[in-house]
């Protein structure tokens, strides 16, 4: 029972690190049973949120202070009922997140939504390692009728001081629809105008220093603090489902993809650092993690960026990607004794089904495509048909500006055998693109002994910093074009 929880536990981690809108699962989870219970046309002001702030906090405080039977009993019979049949008790949720939070101290802040028929509160908790972000699915009688971990954020972050840069707030779309915050980190006791470069990370709900769901580390910040301590501007910013998750999505709905999801405030942000006359214009440069690596090449199709830095990036599509990733994970699991195939029956089927739909995926019509779900990614057909309408070789056609491709040799999301292989075999020929292989570095570019896809996903959720050589690697090489 207990390897059961973990691989649950697991799995849903790892989904939420990798993929999309860990937000927008509030029903796309096999927790999440019921779709009709609250009315989609309730406006939002007309909810009492303080009924179902006090419900939800009050079902979580429940669970922290191991009144577990009290917690029960506010669950509604669809959401007991596959609890029971998962082999999952509110204990063992608890306990597994406690297990990476730590003791829980106190409630820290509380937001909510309306979702796919629930009314969904958002609970920060404060805990003595992390934060814990739970969301909690509530029925419109109160009834808790789903139940979801979206990460650990670390609630204070103990301000920079350093002598060689300074970090500026801004704003990325002042004056749209989807204003970002955001950090320019500039150089200190600098002549002249200095080169700059944009964070894009991977996929997923993630703030602007790159903390996302399950994880416990920040790459972006450290990836913007050295690169500015070593006379190289950076600017970085809050995801836009991050920072207007409701609005968003009620917003684009299934008809989201990459160009709402991120496209457009990487333009608006390059935007912003050629207008700032302490930046070198003709030395602005991507840095693409991931997603923001395999998007790189069409952003400068637009953005015309004077050179690329593609970390863990790959050419091919996203959701062939995930589907790779959901079979390691089956696999490692069977491997390892922690699993049985009968218990994965169910998995292994909607990864089947993923597969036929990723065979036809561009012959889907876009109404239909933007009406079907794909679990267990959050997304709709149509989000990952927009990126099969706009491949990753298409975009290097003709490519001359500089390409730096870094890849970790233990990253088991994306293949150093594969993906840093098929990067290489695209660009053969190319001296404008240089390759880098780091040993025994996961998908974050830090350290790990990980020997397979689940104890890799596990230590990307870790603490820890991006690997010197590498943060190193990319000073010098903006620095020498």
């Amino acid at each position: 029972m207990k390897n059961l929880l973990r691989i649950k536990v697991l799995l849903a981690l790892v989904l939420s690190v990798l993929f999309l809108f860990t937000l927008n699962a509030c029903s796309n989870t096999t927790d999440m049973a019921n779709d009709d219970t609250a009315p989609d046309d309730v406006a939002t002001d007309e909810i009492d949120w303080d009924f179902y702030t006090e419900r939800a906090t009050n079902f979580l405080l429940a669970m922290a202070q191991d009144h577990f039977d009290e917690a029960y009993h506010m669950l509604d019979s669809v959401m007991a009922e596959a609890l029971y049949d998962a082999g999952i008790g509110l204990q063992d949720i608890w306990a597994s997140n406690i297990a990476q939070a730590g003791a829980f101290l106190s409630i820290y802040e509380t937001d909510h939504l309306v979702q796919d028929g629930f009314y969904c509160i958002l609970i920060t908790s404060e805990h003595e390692v992390s934060g814990l972000l739970s969301l909690v699915a509530l029925t419109e009688d109160g009834l808790v009728g789903g139940l979801q971990g979206l990460g650990f954020p670390i609630l204070e972050v103990e301000s920079t001081e350093s002598a060689r840069f300074t970090e500026y707030p801004i704003v990325i779309g002042a004056g749209t629809d989807f204003p970002l915050d955001g950090m320019l980190s500039m150089p200190s006791d600098v002549t002249g105008q200095v080169p700059a470069a944009i964070i894009l990370g991977g996929s997923g709900i993630h703030n602007m220093d790159g903390l996302a769901a399950g994880a416990t580390n920040r790459i972006h910040r450290d990836i913007a603090e050295y690169l500015a301590e070593n006379g190289i501007a950076v600017i970085r910013y809050d995801r836009r489902l991050y920072a207007h998750t409701e609005s968003a999505l009620e917003t684009f709905g299934g008809s989201l993809t990459v160009r709402e999801e991120v496209i457009e405030d990487v333009l608006l942000a390059i935007e912003l650092l050629r207008a700032d006359p302490r930046i070198d214009s003709d030395r602005i440069y991507l840095i693409g993690h991931s997603l923001g690596g395999m998007l790189a090449p069409r952003i400068h199709a637009e953005a015309d960026f004077a050179g690329l830095i593609l970390m863990a990036a790959t050419p091919r599509h996203m959701l062939e990607i995930g589907i790779e990733q959901l079979r390691a994970s089956v696999s490692t699991a069977i491997e390892t004794r922690m699993l049985t195939e009968a218990d994965l029956a169910d998995l292994i089927v909607q990864i089947d089904q993923l597969d036929d739909l990723f065979d036809q995926l561009t012959d889907v019509p876009d109404e239909e495509a933007q009406e079907t779900p794909v679990p267990p990614f959050g997304a709709t057909a149509y989000y990952f048909k927009d990126m099969a309408l706009h491949p990753f070789a298409d975009y290097i056609q003709g490519l001359t500006v500089p390409i730096l491709v870094m890849q970790g040799s233990r990253d088991f999301q994306i293949l150093a055998d594969v993906d840093f292989v098929l990067l290489q075999e695209l660009f053969t020929g190319r001296s404008n693109v240089i390759f880098r292989l780091y040993t025994d570095l996961n998908h974050s570019f830090m350290p790990t002994t990980a020997e397979n896809f689940i104890e890799h996903a596990e230590s990307v959720m870790l603490p820890g910093h991006v690997h010197t050589p590498a943060l190193q690697d990319i000073v010098d090489w903006i620095l020498r074009q």
